[in-house]
């Protein structure tokens, strides 16, 4: 059969943009202005042109429609095919993940924050940053097959926190961090707290091992002695915990 037999399908990108707020795993996410699924959130996205790549499509939405421009980390998460995802057509979605140190590199009006926390029903709660209003909800309510697309993508970042360098795209600073800020960034995507001392002792070693931090120096914290500090060196340089 000739290609033009064939029926086109659309193709889009969706984009799971993640950071960490007060501690937490958080996403940014927009309220839908139209149908489907019409005021209620889902992940950024946009359709691929003709004359485009996907990764080409994601550079675009990050730069036109989120404000984001330079070097930003992303990868691909999953390429989502079901065939009732969108009412309107046969759309089928490339998702990515997206990493940003600070929240506040995202300065556009129609991205809002939410945090990420589990619920006892199954899915992750997302709680609204910054408004003072507390407004949350499950994540079974996004729109499209988005909460399936979130669930995935946080079983990614958990899973990637032992193979990979990946915890280390959170830091704000790659030139000057501590064993407490790294920890706080591994709890945040893992979900639940680790031990101080078992971190410093296993974490933190294997990265010196493989060759992805450096020790640089010491700096006052409170009243105790001075903590370590040290320094991203290793790119891209995978590691894995034995």
């Amino acid at each position: 059969m000739a290609l033009a037999d064939y029926k086109h399908p659309y193709v889009t990108v969706d984009l799971l943009l993640f950071s960490i707020i007060d501690g937490k795993l958080a996403i940014c996410l927009t309220k839908r202005d139209e149908e489907p699924f019409k005021d209620m959130y889902a992940m950024p996205g946009t359709f691929i042109h003709e004359d485009e790549s996907a990764e080409g499509a994601v550079e675009r939405l990050l730069a036109d429609r989120l404000g984001l421009e330079g070097n930003i980390y992303t990868e691909q998460l999953q390429t989502f095919t079901d065939i009732t995802r969108d009412p309107r057509e046969r759309v089928i979605s490339i998702a990515y993940i997206g990493i940003i140190p600070d929240m506040n590199m995202v300065k556009v009006p129609w991205m809002e924050w939410f945090t990420i926390a589990s619920s006892n029903v199954g899915y992750e709660k997302l709680l609204k940053v910054g408004d003072g209003s507390n407004a949350s909800f499950i994540s079974n309510s996004l729109g499209f097959d988005h909460d399936e697309m979130l669930h995935i993508a946080i079983d990614r970042l958990r899973g990637k926190t032992q193979y990979t360098d990946i915890l280390f795209k959170f830091l704000k600073d790659q030139k000057c961090f501590t064993a407490a800020i790294l920890r706080e960034i591994y709890q945040a995507i893992i979900g639940k707290e680790v031990n101080r001392g078992n971190f410093t002792k296993y974490q933190m070693n294997t990265y010196i091992e493989n060759g992805l931090i450096n020790k640089i120096g010491s700096t006052s914290v409170g009243r105790g002695r001075p903590a370590d500090t040290y320094a991203y060196i290793g790119g891209e340089k995978l590691w894995i915990r034995s």
